[in-house]
């Protein structure tokens, strides 16, 4: 047995294992010793391998193959290790060799190796995965792939200098398997590669690609540490590793302007600090529940990119409403740190002092009417704000204005942005400070008002902020107006004048008008006369227009709107007739007089104009609240009389612009709910305009005034037939464009607002509806589009189902309007369900695991099942199983069975359960649906 052939090799392999003469098994084993060191050992492996003759020769040659490019990978020369990675990538892929558990971990460790040492395979991971991913039955070669890499690395000791890239993959990988929670506790504390994680983080030289995946294993680690129980001494061991090594890395990285590191770094204090909030709260856990870690959360704050400082502001949030709800008696030992966190906030909220004009505002906040634009900062102090509020319990909103009030105080005679940003800070919380608080308010509401009004005195930004922290002390303003009220109405009056803080001084006037009413009656004139002199100011003008839609888009409010509500509102509030007829005349009468001379011309295409106006209108009828008594004349009846002959030229001549009608729609809509009762008069004008006007142009916003109307009316006798013979006018119309192809899914709208109207003619005028000549077509087209995926369009169609569903209810709880005909309406609705209703469980169905349907749909669909098995206990469990013998269980072929009878059954049988909630019928569907992907 000299000469090595693979005869020879056979022969040695079975002496080895089946031969009784020791001395003849020794003999052999030294040969085979001898061909493993051999060069012959490289192509006699792979050929045994590739033959496959037992599993014993295959398995020893497996091995010998691995310890070959472990131990003397250099004897192989560099033109044969493509060939050799393109052999082991062919023994991986063969599964009557990796079937034997021995040759399937040999041949992916020895593969390992390979990708480790052979600097020209550039993506090892990649072609291993592209190799095994055809076959289920290569599933568990990669994975003995996978997790023999990061374990090899150390093995082979390989520099990690020209391999990062490869590091950077393992580590990847590394971090894969921890998510999954592949590792023991112990087997994380012991893995060199946990060491290397860290060593990687306190170093400033790797590079960012890097750094990144070594963040992402410990982050993904940190996230096991949330069981600390479990994972107790691992959590430990992480945060002193932090708290010691990782925060001077940060510095670094912030001194080198890295922001991808200093990003990382911040996520690994945030969820080293989310994962052991617990103990932080709990306070008893000596090595996990010093509070001194909270330091890693103050340190990003100060971070020159807002993305940095914002990345903290959940996890702060968060940890206030943890103490809130599980332990109120570390809110003593937890203020220095909030302290400090609102004075770090503070400063980076300050403005530049080369800034123009008033702050910058967010996206929520930001108005048209302003110089400046949005801006990181203006969105950065908007979320600063919400902070603040959110973890208001925690700080105190006293002792934030106290902070604030005396930085203000230290920094009175510094650059005006030193003083604006505590104020603003202050602002954040002054709605929040107690009407009893008499020492630092009243100084800081003298110290604004006193404030010159004259441009260039005062920087705009901080006379604009001021008015802010006015405007949110309005609560307060009206528990002490004997002293405060008319001084500091004066002065916003005063500030309308300047275009810049006109919009500010507006809402601080409308937010105090909201609190003192009865004591700004006898100021109503002066406001009046303000509001006028505005809308004569601001006709036009793009401040005007922003102000006047405040109600309607939260960014686009103007001083003019302001105004108009606070003066509407005060005049809710008089007694005396003709004074609110007076008063009603001046706010009207400049708006109708204005839609006239727009109108009087035809040729006349200033849309823009007449938007404004009607928009307006809208804004006083909605915050008009006259109590009037149904037999009373309503004051705003003369008004409406004066109105409709514009508001009807307006629709039959611009109907077919969508914004105008709607925003036309909207105007009659707060006409309606004004006046609600004593609007009746106007109710067969309006309906007349609205159906001709969605006759030849359906906008889907005549559906929703329609629904509006029945809303009002639906229940008043006299106008029930007539409301169902324009609902069969509606149908008609709307489904002769939603019964074209798609249609439903190319008009979400339409079928939003209609399914809402229709689902208030349900509940307004039961029997009428249900016995009109429509109500079975609606239902039915519901049956083919149950997968219609628009949101709001999905939730009207089946609250109508449900509205109909309830309508079968004998509870008195659902029979809120009960009337003599409530067994009538019953059984026609009863009778609708029974038609309808196992075709439209099977449609739905169908959506949720077929279709696929979003899960906020699918939610919708399962309050639906509720009220089914709520309402039609009986029933429910015949329709079910009827719906769910049409969903298929196999593949269309029938060769893969997709659902076996078992877990059908189990499904059945889950929501056939009496007390089962729609959050555990969602969860039933999604499980249900998994099975079919």
């Amino acid at each position: 047995m000299t000469e090595v052939t693979p005869e020879n090799f056979v022969q040695a392999v079975q002496m080895l294992y089946h031969d009784q003469d020791a001395t003849r098994k020794k003999i052999a084993s030294e040969w085979l010793l001898s061909v493993q060191s051999s060069l012959y050992a490289w192509t006699l492996a792979d050929q045994l391998i590739r033959r496959n003759q037992n599993s014993e020769v295959t398995c020893l040659s497996a091995q010998i193959l691995r310890h070959k490019i472990q131990h003397n990978f250099d004897e192989l020369p560099i033109e044969h290790c493509k060939g050799l990675c393109d052999s082991l990538l062919d023994h991986l892929s063969r599964a009557e060799l990796t079937r034997i558990t021995t040759v399937r971990v040999q041949l992916a460790v020895a593969t390992a190796d390979l990708a480790l040492q052979y600097v020209g395979w550039e993506n090892p991971v990649e072609d291993v995965v592209e190799k095994l991913k055809t076959s289920p039955e290569h599933m568990l070669t990669l994975l003995e792939f996978l997790t023999a890499l990061p374990e090899e690395i150390f093995l082979l000791q390989v520099n990690s200098t020209p391999t990062e890239s490869l590091f950077t993959g393992i580590l990847k990988c590394f971090a894969s398997w921890i998510s999954i929670r592949a590792f023991t506790e112990n087997l994380l504390l012991t893995s060199p590669l946990l060491n290397s994680v860290l060593d990687i983080l306190k170093s400033t030289h790797c590079s960012n690609e890097l750094h990144k995946s070594a963040c992402d294993c410990l982050c993904n680690i940190l996230e096991l540490c949330e069981e600390y129980q479990k994972y107790w001494s691992l959590a430990v061991f992480l945060k002193q590793q932090i708290t010691q090594y990782l925060c001077q890395s940060y510095f670094q990285a912030v001194k080198d302007e890295n922001l991808d590191k200093a990003q990382n770094y911040t996520r690994i204090y945030i969820n080293l600090i989310e994962s052991i909030l617990d103990c932080l709260i709990d306070g008893r856990q000596s090595d996990l529940s010093d509070l001194s870690c909270l330091h890693l959360l103050l340190y990003p704050l100060e971070h020159s990119d807002y993305e940095v400082a914002q990345s903290t502001f959940y996890t702060w949030c968060s940890f206030a409403d943890y103490i809130k709800t599980h332990n109120d008696d570390m809110v003593e030992k937890i203020k220095p740190y909030m302290d400090k966190l609102i004075d770090i906030l503070c400063t980076q909220c300050k403005l530049d002092p080369d800034h123009l004009g008033v702050p910058p505002e967010s996206d929520e906040k930001s108005s048209k009417s302003h110089a400046a634009s949005n801006s990181d900062l203006g969105e950065f102090r908007y979320r600063v704000e919400c902070l603040i509020k959110d973890t208001i319990h925690i700080t105190g909103a006293l002792n934030c204005f106290q902070r604030m009030f005396e930085k203000l105080q230290s920094s009175s005679s510094s650059s005006w942005e030193e003083s604006e940003a505590p104020l603003y800070i202050m602002s954040c919380v002054a709605s929040y400070v107690s009407p009893d608080e008499d020492k630092i308010v009243p100084k800081v509401i003298q110290a604004i008002i006193s404030t010159p009004i004259e441009p260039g005195h005062i920087h705009t930004a901080l006379k604009y902020t001021g008015v802010r922290l006015i405007s949110q002390l309005d609560q307060w303003i009206g528990e002490n107006n004997q002293q405060y009220l008319k001084s500091v109405l004066q002065y916003l009056l005063s500030l309308l004048g300047d275009k810049d803080l006109r919009h500010v001084s507006a809402n601080a006037i409308l937010n105090i008008c909201q609190e003192c009413r009865k004591q700004l009656i006898n100021d109503l004139d002066q406001i009046i006369q303000a509001t006028l002199w505005l809308d004569q100011m601001e006709a036009g003008s793009e401040a005007a227009q922003c102000l006047l839609k405040g109600l309607y888009a939260a960014s686009n409010k103007t001083a003019f709107y302001f105004a108009i509500l606070a003066s509407s509102k005060l005049i809710s509030r008089l007694t005396s007739t003709d004074d609110i007829h007076r008063y009603l005349k001046l706010l009207f009468d400049q708006q109708i007089q204005s839609l006239t001379e727009i109108l009087s011309n035809p040729t006349n295409s200033n849309y823009t104009s007449i938007t404004k106006r009607l928009d307006c209108l809208t804004a006083i009828f909605r915050s008009l609240d006259f109590k009037t008594a149904h037999s009373e004349p309503h004051p705003c009846t003369t008004i409406v009389q004066q109105l409709l002959p514009l508001l009807e030229v307006i629709i039959v001549r611009y109907r077919s612009l969508p914004k105008l009608s709607e925003c036309w729609s909207r105007t009659i809509r707060f006409i309606v709910r004004s006046m609600r009762s004593h609007a009746k008069i106007f109710f067969q004008q309006i309906v007349t305009l609205v159906i001709s006007s969605y006759e030849e142009v359906p906008h889907s916003c005549f559906l929703y005034l329609i629904s509006i109307i029945v809303d009002e009316y639906g229940s008043d006798h006299d106008l029930k037939a007539a409301l169902i013979v324009m609902s069969e006018h509606l149908t008609n119309k709307t489904f002769s464009i939603l019964s074209n192809q798609d249609g439903f899914k190319q008009n979400p709208d339409l079928v939003d607002d209609f399914y809402r109207l229709s689902s208030r003619l349900l509940q307004r005028c039961p029997l009428e509806f249900l016995k009109s000549n429509v109500i079975r077509p609606i239902i039915e087209q519901i049956i083919p589009n149950c997968n219609l995926e628009h949101r709001d369009a999905s939730a009207s169609m089946i609250a109508f189902l449900q509205s109909l569903a309830k309508l079968t209810s004998t509870s008195k709880k659902e029979s809120k309007n009960k009337t003599e005909h409530q067994p009538e309406i019953r059984s026609l609705a009863m009778s609708l369900c029974e038609t309808y209703f196992p075709n439209v469980l099977t449609g739905l169905i169908r959506a949720i695991v077929i279709d696929r349907v979003p899960s906020s749909i699918r939610g919708s669909i399962s309050d639906f099942v509720y009220d089914l098995k709520t309402f039609m206990s009986e029933k429910f469990s015949h329709w079910l199983q009827t719906a769910l013998r049409e969903i298929p269980r196999t593949s269309k072929n029938g060769s893969v069975e997709i659902v076996t009878i078992k877990q059908y059954e189990q499904f059945y049988n889950v929501l056939c359960e009496n007390d089962i909630q729609p959050s555990a019928i969602e969860y039933e569907f999604e499980t249900f649906a998994k099975l079919y992907r």
